[in-house]
C-alpha cells in the first residue's frame, strides 16, 4: 500500500565516496554525540567521538551541511520504517484511525529521539535541502494512503501530494513546538493534530464527479 520512498538524500557531490564502512562508522559516532549534546553539538565534538580531527571528518561529508544530510537521511529511513509499519492496512482500517496511528507513531518517534530532532530542527530549518529532503520521503510514505483513502471514497484524489506535504508540514511544526514546550499531554496532541488532519482531508474532498 505505502510506496517505498527510503531512497537515499542526495548529498553535495564534493562528499568523498570512499570507505563508505568508515562513513557509516562515523555517521554513527556524530548521531551518538548528537543525542548527548542535542542541538548544540558541533563538529568538534562528533570527531572527537570518532577519534579523528574535524578536516578529516569533513574528508567525508564535505562539509557541515554534508554531515547534517546524512543525519537527516537516518532519522527519514527510520521514522518512514516506523509510519510505514502504522499505515499497514490502508484503506480497509478507518481514515482516522489510519491518521491517528501515522501521527501517534511521528510523535513517539521524536519523543524517544528528542536530541537527534532538536538538532534536525535548530540545524537543518524547514527550507533546507536536507529538511526539504526528509519531507519529500516522508509525504511520499503517507500521498499513497491518502489517496487510496479519497478514492475508496469516490473522491477527487489529485489532491493527495499537495495534502501529504501540508500534513507532514503541520504535524513536523506543532511536534517541534511540543517537544520544547510540553504544555499539553502527549495524547492531547495527537487527538488535537488527527481532528485537524482527518476533518482536513475528508472534510475538503470532492466527489470524483466534480474532477
Amino acid at each position: 500500500m505505502v510506496r517505498d520512498t527510503t531512497g537515499p538524500i542526495e548529498v553535495p557531490a564534493k562528499v568523498s565516496r570512499r570507505r563508505p564502512g568508515r562513513r557509516d562508522e562515523l555517521s554513527a559516532a556524530a548521531l551518538e554525540v548528537i543525542r548527548r549534546v542535542g542541538p548544540a553539538a558541533s563538529m568538534n565534538e562528533m570527531a572527537a567521538k570518532a577519534g579523528i580531527t574535524k578536516p578529516v571528518l569533513y574528508r567525508y561529508f564535505g562539509d557541515r551541511d554534508g554531515l547534517i544530510a546524512s543525519v537527516a537521511e537516518r532519522f527519514a529511513q527510520d521514522l518512514v520504517a516506523r509510519l510505514k509499519k502504522a499505515l499497514d492496512g490502508a484503506p480497509d482500517e478507518h481514515a482516522e484511525s489510519l491518521i491517528w496511528g501515522a501521527i501517534e507513531s511521528y510523535v513517539a518517534f521524536i519523543e524517544e529521539d528528542p536530541g537527534l530532532y532538536g538538532f534536525l530542527i535548530h540545524q537543518a530549518p524547514l527550507g533546507s535541502p536536507a529538511m526539504v529532503a526528509v519531507i519529500e520521503q516522508i509525504a511520499g510514505s503517507i500521498e499513497e494512503v491518502i489517496r487510496d483513502i479519497l478514492e475508496a471514497r469516490d473522491y477527487d484524489s489529485r489532491p493527495a501530494t499537495t495534502w501529504a506535504h501540508g500534513i507532514i508540514g503541520t504535524v513536523h511544526l506543532a511536534g517541534a513546538r511540543w517537544v520544547r514546550e510540553r504544555d499539553v499531554p502527549r495524547e492531547r496532541l495527537i487527538a488535537d493534530l488527527t481532528t485537524l488532519v482527518a476533518r482536513g482531508v475528508i472534510g475538503a474532498a470532492s466527489p470524483a464527479e466534480q474532477r
